[in-house]
């Protein structure tokens, strides 16, 4: 699976989303994170970024400067898979704004998204971007050039 871990622990930004020891907003932390994920497996471009329901709570309060406006972050995961569909229907329920995705920063375009993933089984202070091919495959198809460098955070 082509993934990249990304550490995301509370302590390292403050309420508004910047990052304490870089002093960058959020949303250039993700344009990083996506960089280095497409040089580390290009020509593929990330699709997915997962994390635990706190992770992703922390995430929407980073990205909506902190103002609390009552989005959810991230779409559950109905039986280890992503189910639109199904979580639609639970977002009519629900007194929050479900966010499903967000446009990708490293293409500045909201016609390719990242789609948000809730995933209990992952620790709440990491972050996960990964990609996920429209055959319900994991991407390990796609053709990597071996001249790729390693990238980690």
């Amino acid at each position: 699976m082509r993934q990249l871990i990304i550490p995301f622990h509370s302590s390292g930004y403050t309420d508004d989303g910047t990052h304490k020891a870089s002093g960058t907003f959020i949303l250039e932390m993700m344009r990083e994170w996506e960089t280095a994920f497409h040089e580390k497996y290009f020509p593929v471009y990330a699709n997915v970024l997962e994390g635990h329901p706190l992770a992703m709570a922390r995430l929407s309060r980073y990205l909506d400067g902190g103002r609390n406006e009552g989005l959810d972050f991230g779409m559950d995961l109905i039986d280890g898979e992503i189910d639109i569909d199904a979580n639609m229907e639970m977002d009519d329920h629900s007194e929050s704004t479900m966010v499903y995705a967000i446009g990708s920063q490293i293409h500045d375009d909201e016609d390719e998204p990242l789609l948000l993933v809730k995933n209990e089984a992952l620790k709440d202070d990491i972050l996960v971007l990964r990609y996920e091919d429209d055959n319900d495959g994991n991407g390990d198809d796609v053709p990597v050039p071996e001249n790729v460098r390693e990238l980690s955070f």
